[in-house]
């Protein structure tokens, strides 16, 4: 194993995502380092760059030499309003961290695992959503993440490079402008009332362990140039989520529907197929809902 081989780059380390996935690798001895927008715990292995500062980010690369990137970094909430940001960030910022890979680490780096988001499918037929569908975002957060897939495959024949589009998961570190981290907020603080959407819509709701499994073994794996959903298939309404928060909290609240909430012509049943990722590796966490929950608590 060369001296480069045990080095992970994170973007977008300070991220929910990110805090759990910088641990989930340390604890697999690897050196951990990272680019966030602040470093707050004056970590020496972080590195505070913008997407869009291309000399900086290169110049971070070739210090590193990294022999796995991992790119976390983007705006993700689907209502932020800076569209113009959304676009910099999420497009233009990973081209700018392929070229800086690309003309700084190409000996040192090993795998690149880029996230994109399973809302780049948008409006499908089907209910159980294959990487072989035809994406259809309807928005523009799965727009970007789309224009940044088409990016990032432009260097599939120079990097080595793997696309992730992840379902739903949660964690507590979630901004609670998610539905998950909302609902448990409400029932850890004891709130009276909790308004809501339609509670009958089943989707996926992963645990961040099975996530850091799924990139950890990707990052290792001889794959390349492929896409691949992060999911399990398995699907949870929230209903059973409020009935799971009620038992763990040993609290009952109001649930009032608002309609502003509630999304015309939503499908009612949504989750990913996980057949492709489970024929490239092999995934120990079987999670449950209601431990995934009680970490909130």
């Amino acid at each position: 194993m060369d001296s480069h081989s045990k080095k992970v780059f994170i973007t977008g380390i300070n991220g929910f995502t990110g805090i759990y996935l910088s641990k989930y690798f340390e604890d697999k001895n690897f050196e951990v380092f990272g680019l966030a927008n602040s470093n707050k715990s004056k970590n020496p292995n972080i590195f505070i760059c913008n997407l869009l500062e291309k000399e900086k980010l290169s110049a971070i690369i070739k210090e590193i030499q990294p022999s796995i990137v991992i790119h976390l970094a983007a705006i993700s909430f689907v209502g932020h309003e800076n569209l113009n940001e959304m676009y910099d960030v999420n497009v233009i910022g990973t081209q700018n961290l392929l070229e800086a890979i690309k003309n700084e680490s190409k000996d040192s780096i090993r795998k690149i695992i880029i996230a994109s988001s399973a809302t780049v499918y948008g409006n499908q037929t089907e209910t159980v959503l294959s990487e072989a569908l035809c994406p259809n975002p309807v928005n523009h957060y799965g727009i970007s993440k789309l224009a940044m897939e088409f990016v990032a495959k432009t260097y599939f024949d120079t990097l080595p490079i793997i696309i992730t589009r992840p379902f739903n998961y949660t964690a507590p570190e979630q901004n609670v402008n998610f539905v998950i981290p909302k609902i448990t907020k409400a029932f850890k603080e004891k709130a009276s009332v909790l308004e809501l959407g339609n509670i009958n819509v089943y989707r996926e709701y992963n645990s961040i362990n099975f996530i850091c499994e799924c990139y950890h073994k990707l990052a290792i794996s001889d794959f390349l140039s492929e896409i691949v959903n992060l999911c399990s298939g398995k699907t949870h309404s929230l209903d059973e989520v409020i009935n799971a928060c009620k038992e763990i909290s040993k609290h009952n609240l109001e649930i009032k529907i608002n309609p502003a909430f509630v999304r015309n012509n939503e499908i009612y049943k949504l989750s990913g197929s996980p057949e492709k990722l489970n024929g490239m590796i092999s995934l120990t966490d079987d999670f449950s809902i209601k431990e995934t929950l009680k970490s909130f608590f």
